[in-house]
């Protein structure tokens, strides 16, 4: 625990001059070795028989190693001043994600058009019989092209190796082609490009690299093309989600029951009922659909994958909900999830809420609307952006349809 301090001494102490040899002893080493050189060295009994003409050496010479005692303290720094200097780690931002898109469809355009000219070059070689004319030509003619090859190709590698590493959406990314799948292509490209390097490029590019290199072109194109479509159906999407944007007030519940709607895996076959506010301690069809909280979980472990911080997955729970304690469980699983991973902190007796206590349903209906709303804050700011998404609420009321969800 104390390193860090004894550095920053240790440090104080070599800039200031007071470790042995570099600052404290320094002065009296540097009179010595003046003593040494200028007059042979004299001990006290030495100075006592010394005639008075003879004295006039040893006073130059300690004027000489008090002057130099004095130039050297001087030159030390005093012991308030701080030497220390802390070193500043200049980081990079990171590029957004259409510059890199950008950047690696240049490289696989100019690699593909390399590859052509090859293709080209390749095809003319025979007829013009270089190999058997003039070898030395065509030989060095094949490697300058052949450093070209890889240079253009080192520079798609470390474009699709930025974009791979950069990602905003890894896993998106890795739905589309998985993680292993793209570091072997890649691996395979480049023990490629070692193999041809390793020969000199002799021969040209064979029948196999060629494919190996037009086969992993290919595939980041359709990667993109893919990853493209995707982000388009989603803007779609968003446009439907009405609860993403507008003006709410006075119809919480119609936004949070939207939401929650959005993303509910069983809204196709049995879909939420409208979420009305419970009146004289009676639950609603919409809090009782929730009860056993098998709903509630599963409905947070979608949101927690559309979300950018997929962290929080509920990975344990009750399916088959016959039982009271199971109904419980569920429901302090959810809890204790909506607090670590939302930051929502619900007050619920579950027991009271399992087993159909009257004063219990208004308790329920409060959390679910707190929980509901930390939850779609946050993916709102996901979607649209923190400055978007503070300026939304000032937008003009939206119509919402009777059957939107």
């Amino acid at each position: 625990m104390s390193l860090g301090s004894i550095a920053h001494m240790q440090y104080y102490f070599a800039r200031t001059g007071l470790l042995d040899g570099k600052g404290g002893h320094l002065a009296k080493k540097q009179a010595q070795g003046l003593e040494e050189n200028d007059s042979p060295a004299l001990t006290y009994f030495d100075k006592e028989n010394l005639s008075p003409s003879d004295e006039q050496p040893i006073h130059m010479l300690e004027d000489v190693e008090t002057d130099s005692q004095e130039s050297t303290e001087s030159r030390m720094l005093p012991p308030t001043v701080s030497t220390y200097k802390e070193k500043t780690v200049q980081l990079q931002t990171v590029p957004e994600l259409s510059a890199l898109r950008k950047e690696l469809r240049e490289c696989l355009t100019e690699a593909r058009k390399v590859l052509q000219e090859e293709v080209a070059e390749a095809s003319t070689a025979n007829a013009r019989a270089y190999a058997i004319s003039n070898a030395t030509d065509n030989h060095n003619r094949r490697e300058i092209q052949g450093l070209q090859i890889l240079d253009v190709l080192t520079l798609a590698i470390r474009a699709a190796k930025n974009y791979y590493t950069c990602h905003t959406n890894t896993q998106k990314l890795y739905a589309i082609r998985p993680e292993r799948r793209i570091r072997s292509d890649l691996y395979q490209v480049m023990d490629t490009l070692k193999r041809m390097a390793d020969r000199d490029f002799r021969g040209g590019m064979r029948g196999t690299e060629r494919q190996v290199i037009s086969d992993w072109l290919r595939g980041i194109d359709r990667l993109l093309a893919e990853e493209e479509a995707q982000e388009q159906a989603e803007e779609v999407l968003h446009q439907q989600w009405f609860w993403l944007r507008g003006d709410w007030s006075g119809r919480e519940r119609q936004r949070e029951w939207l939401f929650m709607s959005s993303f509910d895996i069983d809204t196709d076959t049995n879909p939420l009922p409208a979420w009305t506010q419970p009146t004289e301690g009676k639950p609603s069809p919409f809090l009782k659909s929730l009860q056993n909280g098998l709903r509630l979980v599963q409905l947070h472990n979608q949101l927690v994958r559309k979300s950018k911080r997929r962290f929080g997955e509920i990975s344990s729970f009750h399916t088959d909900v016959n039982k009271p304690y199971r109904c419980a469980d569920n429901l302090r699983y959810w809890i204790k999830a909506a607090e670590l991973r939302w930051e929502a902190k619900l007050t619920l007796n579950v027991l009271d809420l399992v087993y159909d206590k009257e004063d219990v349903w208004q308790q329920f209906d409060e959390c679910l609307l707190q929980w509901s709303s930390s939850v779609r804050k946050e993916l709102t700011d996901d979607l649209l952006g923190s400055k978007q998404a503070a300026v939304a609420p000032q937008i003009a009321p939206v119509k919402v349809p009777l059957d939107a969800r």
